[in-house]
């Protein structure tokens, strides 16, 4: 397909007059893969249609001009369908008939096949009975009803479900077209004649008859030679057109054949049902109208991905805003809160921490709520394509993430959760919810359980016992694990054992999560001791001085 062009009409064959229809030499064209370029041209009049390429489609060094098909419509006819061979010109030609050649620009054969709609058909046409051989004639024909000026004769080729790979099933390979004013087509007018030599399948393609306005009441198609069907020989079409002034005069039409296959899906009448083998049939310019949604709607289909993806970032990106800005919110103003009223306004201060831990749970932690379900929800939905269920399944498990931080930067900010034995109880519900699937023990022998806590100490902690707790589910293994948390004179101790498989502390390790602890210990001024062996389990003891 081109990719500069332009369309001109005229009356004169030198197009020294003309009219331009579509000028596309500016910018490069998209090229329209399998769907048509429609080139609107009301209320013109002119003899020549002219498309001239200024830029050609480019392929390993090679550019060229190819179109399957010109069609020039009026109204509901392919004026261009069917003209002789001299009708059609061109600059030049890589002529490889019968695949390529310039009279196949006119032959009505393209990639769009017979106009039809998306009703299902329940027949699939006529079909004569079986010859057991190819050269034996069968006719069928139809009845208009009244004597007409008929302009166009449109044969759509039939395609049976019992064999599903013979496109243009039946069709025959000699054939002529008549029309008479009597049924016995005593005096009859040849339109088509295709009686010398084999004619190439049409596969769904319609064929077209152009008619020189001639009177008629009765159509007639005779095939001299029959498609082979399966060791034997048959005539089959899907529908039979009748055009004159823009209107189908065959629909619903009389039919009579010479012998006919008369089935639930195969018949004589069906010849005018208005359905192809597979569908209902349509005039073009509604088929060409429902081809042009079909192409925006798949162009909009093929954004939907990357749209769907800065969609997903956007809300993952306002979650992180949130929760970032909610964190440093909070660290910036309890801190300045701290450092103003240390003394003489210590109760100012834990009220605007109990107001903040409130704000953030009701506020944050609603929405985040309200994200994890409708992102649970929708990740259920298979209205949604498998890929979007998994963009919404991600975003429920980041959001649940998000929510369980949040809650633990509640927690520590809250006035009245100060001391060692408000952190004891901490670790032991963290403790039931990470070790739900682990049998273990948690002891509390603090009696200093009073004592208060700096914030900071309180949060190290706390990550070094989810670390912990994680290291035993993701890695050890163990079916038991024991907790003990204890406070003496001069220091704070915690200590986490599991009945895993152990490790070598010696052997360098992939992860960060041990060197993760030993850091926190390090800021906390305390001390960690890691006891483990292969197969033998681990304990960890951390001791941080008051």
């Amino acid at each position: 397909f081109p990719v500069r062009w332009r369309i001109e009409a005229s009356d004169d064959p030198a197009f020294e007059e003309y009219t331009v229809i579509s000028d596309q030499t500016a910018a490069d064209f998209p090229n329209p893969g399998r769907y048509p370029v429609i080139v609107p041209a009301a209320d013109l009049s002119a003899r020549y249609v002219r498309l001239t390429a200024t830029g050609l489609w480019t392929f390993n060094a090679r550019s060229l001009l190819a179109m399957g098909e010109i069609m020039v419509l009026q109204g509901n006819r392919n004026l261009a369908a069917g003209l002789p061979a001299d009708s059609v010109k061109v600059s030049d030609a890589d002529e490889i008939p019968p695949q390529w050649s310039q009279q196949n620009l006119v032959d009505s054969q393209s990639v769009l096949g017979a106009p039809s709609g998306i009703v299902a058909s329940r027949t699939e046409g006529y079909q004569s009975a079986p010859a057991a051989m190819p050269d034996t004639e069968k006719w069928v024909q139809l009845d208009l009803g009244e004597e007409v000026v008929i302009q166009e004769v449109r044969l759509l080729p039939a395609r049976a479900g019992e064999y599903p790979s013979r496109r243009g099933f039946g069709f025959p390979l000699r054939y002529k077209v008549e029309i008479s004013s009597t049924p016995d087509f005593a005096n009859s007018a040849l339109v088509a004649d295709h009686l010398r030599k084999d004619v190439p399948s049409p596969y769904e393609n319609p064929v077209v008859v152009p008619v020189p306005s001639l009177k008629g009441r009765h159509v007639r198609l005779t095939a001299t030679r029959l498609s082979e069907r399966y060791e034997d020989y048959v005539l089959a079409v899907a529908e039979m057109q009748v055009y004159s002034g823009g209107k189908n005069l065959a629909a619903g039409a009389a039919v009579t054949a010479r012998d006919s296959r008369e089935t639930g899906i195969w018949s004589a009448r069906f010849l005018t049902d208005g359905f192809t083998s597979q569908r209902n049939a349509l005039d073009w310019p509604a088929y060409l109208a429902g081809l042009e949604r079909r192409r925006s709607v798949e162009a909009r289909v093929a954004a939907l991905p990357g749209e769907r993806h800065a969609l997903t970032g956007k809300v993952l990106r306002r979650i992180t805003g949130w929760s970032l800005a909610g964190v440093g919110a909070l660290v910036a103003l309890t801190a300045a809160a701290i450092y103003r009223s240390r003394r003489e306004r210590r109760r100012e201060l834990e009220a605007l921490r109990q107001r903040i831990a409130r704000d953030v749970h009701d506020e944050i932690g609603s929405g985040l709520g309200t994200i994890s379900l409708l992102s649970q929800m929708s990740g259920r939905n298979n209205r949604y394509s498998e890929t979007a269920r998994e963009d919404f399944t991600e975003i429920h498990s980041i959001s649940k993430e998000i929510t369980e931080s949040l809650r633990d930067i509640v927690w520590l900010i809250r006035p009245e959760t100060k001391t060692v034995g408000d952190l004891a109880q901490r670790l032991r519900e963290t403790a039931g919810t990470m070790l739900a699937g682990v049998p273990h023990e948690f002891h509390s022998d603090a009696p200093d359980g009073g004592r208060s806590l700096p914030l900071e100490s309180k949060r190290q902690i706390l990550m070094f016992f989810k670390e912990a707790m994680h290291n035993i589910i993701r890695h050890s293994g163990a079916d038991r694990a024991v907790i003990r948390v204890g406070a003496a004179q001069a220091h704070f101790l915690l200590e986490i054992a599991d009945e895993g498989c152990g490790f070598d502390p010696a052997q360098p390790r992939s992860g960060a999560g041990l060197t993760g602890m030993r850091q926190r210990a390090k800021t906390l001024g305390g001390t960690l001791v890691v006891d483990s062996n292969p197969g033998q389990g681990t304990r960890l003891r951390l001791t941080v001085p008051w």
